[in-house]
């Protein structure tokens, strides 16, 4: 859910971001939110179904295992779900896009002439060296054969000296 983020940050900066990622998504995970702050269930969007509390998925969002929610959670206390909505109606169709902002599971297949990976990588500490298991591998190969002439990893290796 970093793509949110970006998303976020595009729309303020004047970019016309698109995102490989319904309206309908985005909006779900404001229906969600707002069904769970109101003390009733949430069957949409499926990663809220397994919480009855907005508070369990701010606990769960924070924890190793939910940190793909934390950015959706984020926006959502410090901005609202009205925030969330506006992102929704403010994508861009990729084809009069300034750029796409895309997951790595989403971008499966497809190229572009320039991508930037950001480092949203699990890496464990392995005899004082950051490692990735098979699956992180595999999808970070997916991640750099995505460009077809430009490939900027500067915010992986950012995120990397610091890990």
């Amino acid at each position: 859910m970093t793509a949110i983020w970006l998303l976020a940050a595009g729309i303020e900066s004047g970019h016309k971001p698109a995102i490989r990622m319904r309206a309908g998504e985005i909006e779900a995970f404001a229906d969600g939110a707002e069904q769970l702050l109101a003390g009733r269930r949430a069957f949409r969007p499926a990663a809220f179904s397994l919480f009855e509390t907005w508070q369990e998925v701010q606990s769960f969002a924070r924890s190793a295992f939910g940190r793909d929610l934390l950015p959706v959670v984020q926006i959502v206390d410090e901005r609202g779900t009205g925030y969330l909505r506006a992102l929704a109606r403010h994508v861009t169709p990729e084809n009069g896009a300034d750029y796409v902002i895309s997951s790595i599971h989403r971008a499966k297949g497809l190229e572009y002439g320039r991508v930037r990976v950001i480092n949203d990588f699990r890496f464990r500490n392995t005899e004082g060296q950051p490692t990735l298991d098979e699956e992180e591998l595999r999808l970070l190969y997916v991640a750099v054969t995505r460009a077809r002439h430009v490939l900027d990893i500067s915010g992986f290796r950012a995120g990397l000296a610091g890990s």
